[in-house]
């Protein structure tokens, strides 16, 4: 299954809009679009659902009208529409949701001075609740005599203290998980465990000889009971020292059942509370392993009322990257506990953004490790990361092409010409690479003086630009329907023109023969303008900005076209100024 469109009506900046995105489940899904398109009011749409309306703070109305309804609707690949608005809510008939976004918020005290009023404004990180109510502290009711007093005759001889297994979260996590307790009641199990009991404690001799004849006599019979049988293998799966073998395994499961009947309702908020333990105990080693300022701050779950709070420093005490990776992983903790179906749905709202390199490898780790967990548990999510980054950005990290689902929440106004891709694709070919090389790819004074018909023929590529001066004419008249007029243009026309367009300007500042050679021999538009730079031309700071066009990398294997992420940022109104003034 996956979510086919996402329709958003009447939320913050967005009037109406239909998303046509197939995201797929237990991948990460990224959401491109440039900043101002409205990437945090599809975040608000999803993070204003409650479990039967949407409920949307007065100001992210659509142009704050609270008369403008907000509508929420999701398509599936099953034919199912999900709608949420403010009198209903289906998508969490079949979602639990969660939104991961910025946590700073601006805060302001006033004071008075002298008899003036002024106002101090910080920023503040807002506190991250990871539990809202923490359950209520209730222990298990074991006691290691009266248990086995309660077994019988040989209880001091075959019981062990298992006191110590009543502290392990993930045991009693498992066994709520995995166990049919119903199945105890039925009459084989009643009868079973009446006989066995009572010949175990009829036995005479050292604990060590009865549990040979458990062995022998006994065990067969537990292992005949298919959940009994599940119990035991899932104590021994744990390794406690106190399970030294599979007679020992049945008698530590009999204690568990034992203390389960004698509690009753009580033993499920035992579980709950031992669970809570586990968790904070989770939350703090995660947060304090990736803590970067922890020789300044404590950072850590605390215990606020009822609920499990975390609290950060000032926003100015710490970097943007080092409070967005330790909120996102707060946060991303938060949401495992709050999944509960099968299908979930993941929100990250541009939260990378400002992270360095190893803070982002971090980011994509989590991520990718909270798909790998919903994917052994059967369970579908569906990770939506709204940026308006390049994705090829995230090749170099954790994601790459197999794992990624890019989609563009605002088409750009392209149209790529294949012919072009072609070129790119066949440029390491042998019988072109160093004439393209040089004269396709790169500024050269003399492309009059070469003809590629024979090899272009070979190749299968467009013979009309065989000649590379016809190439260019192709290129610069896209340059100008890019500059001057409204239709869709070429992406990868525009950075050849770039490129060749700036290595032009500079190779005519440079009067020296012998350094106008050097410059064209040197490789790569950025080390050219270096190479000018160490020789005294001054290169405008722009050539050096424009490399987020034409450093885009045109070493492409068959079938990958960059066009579009290249295409968002050249319809930026300030990247296209920059490029106007280079050709005017």
């Amino acid at each position: 299954m996956n979510i086919k469109t996402i329709e958003i009506t009447n939320i913050k900046g967005i009037g109406h809009n239909l998303f046509t995105l197939d995201l797929v489940p237990n991948r990460p899904n990224i959401l491109v679009a440039p900043n101002g398109f409205g990437k945090s009011s599809f975040a608000v749409g999803f993070d204003s659902l409650r479990s039967n309306k949407i409920e949307l703070d007065e100001k992210h109305y659509y142009l704050k009208d609270t008369s403008n309804r907000p509508i929420l609707t999701l398509t599936l690949t099953t034919g199912q529409t999900l709608v949420a608005d403010d009198t209903q809510n289906t998508i969490s008939d079949y979602f639990d949701v969660f939104v991961i976004n910025n946590q700073t918020e601006p805060k302001s005290v006033v004071q008075s001075f002298g008899g003036r009023t002024f106002a101090k404004t910080s920023l503040d990180i807002l506190p991250t609740t990871l539990i809202q109510t923490i359950p209520a502290k209730i222990p298990f009711w074991y006691n290691s005599a009266t248990m086995k007093s309660t077994f019988g005759a040989n209880g001091s001889k075959l019981l062990n203290n298992i006191s110590n297994l009543f502290n392990c979260g993930h045991l009693f996590f498992r066994i709520e998980r995995e166990i049919d307790f119903t199945r105890f009641g039925l009459k084989p199990y009643r009868q079973t465990f009446d006989s066995a009991f009572t010949a175990i404690n009829g036995q005479n001799g050292s604990g060590n000889s009865i549990k040979g004849w458990i062995q022998v006599n006994i065990l067969p019979s537990f292992q005949a009971l298919d959940e009994f049988r599940k119990l035991a293998e899932i104590i021994t799966s744990f390794g406690f020292g106190e399970v030294r073998d599979e007679v020992d395994a049945y008698l530590t499961a009999w204690q568990i059942l034992s203390v389960r009947d004698t509690m009753g309702v009580n033993y499920k908020k035992a579980c709950k509370y031992l669970f809570y333990l586990d968790e904070k105990d989770d939350c703090t080693k995660t947060i304090e392993s990736f803590n970067p300022v922890k020789d300044r701050f404590d950072i850590k779950p605390k215990v606020e009322g009822n609920s499990l709070v975390v609290k950060w420093p000032k926003a100015h005490e710490i970097s943007n990257g080092q409070r967005d990776i330790l909120t996102f992983i707060a946060l991303l903790l938060k949401s495992r506990r709050n999944f509960k179906k099968k299908d979930c749905i993941l929100v990250i709202d541009e939260i990378f953004d400002y992270m360095d390199d190893a803070n982002l490898i971090t980011f994509q780790y989590y991520v990718s490790t909270f798909i790998d967990e919903m994917k052994r548990q059967k369970r579908r999510i569906f990770p939506i990361l709204l940026t308006h980054l390049d994705p090829l950005f995230f090749n170099h990290f954790c994601f790459n092409d197999t794992k990624i689902k890019v989609s563009y929440l605002k088409e750009p106004n392209i149209k790529s010409n294949q012919n072009i891709l072609k070129i790119i694709y066949k440029r390491g070919d042998p019988s072109i690479q160093s004439q393209v090389d040089a004269y396709y790819f790169h500024y050269h004074p003399t492309i009059n003086t070469i003809d590629l018909e024979i090899e272009f023929k070979a190749l299968k590529l467009n013979v009309d630009w065989a000649k590379p001066e016809k190439f260019f004419q192709k290129v610069f008249r896209e340059v100008r329907r890019y500059l001057f007029e409204t239709d869709a243009f070429d992406p990868l026309a525009i950075c050849f023109g770039v490129r060749i367009q700036i290595e032009k300007l500079v190779y005519d500042l440079i009067s020296d023969p012998l350094n106008k050679a050097n410059f064209i021999n040197t490789n790569g538009t950025k080390n050219k303008l270096h190479f000018a730079q160490s020789i005294g031309i001054h290169i405008p700071e722009t050539y050096f900005l424009l490399g987020i066009i034409y450093n885009t990398s045109l070493h492409l294997s068959e079938g990958h076209d960059i066009s579009k992420p290249l295409g968002l940022k050249l319809e930026n109104g300030t990247i296209k100024q920059m490029i106007r003034n280079i050709f005017t």
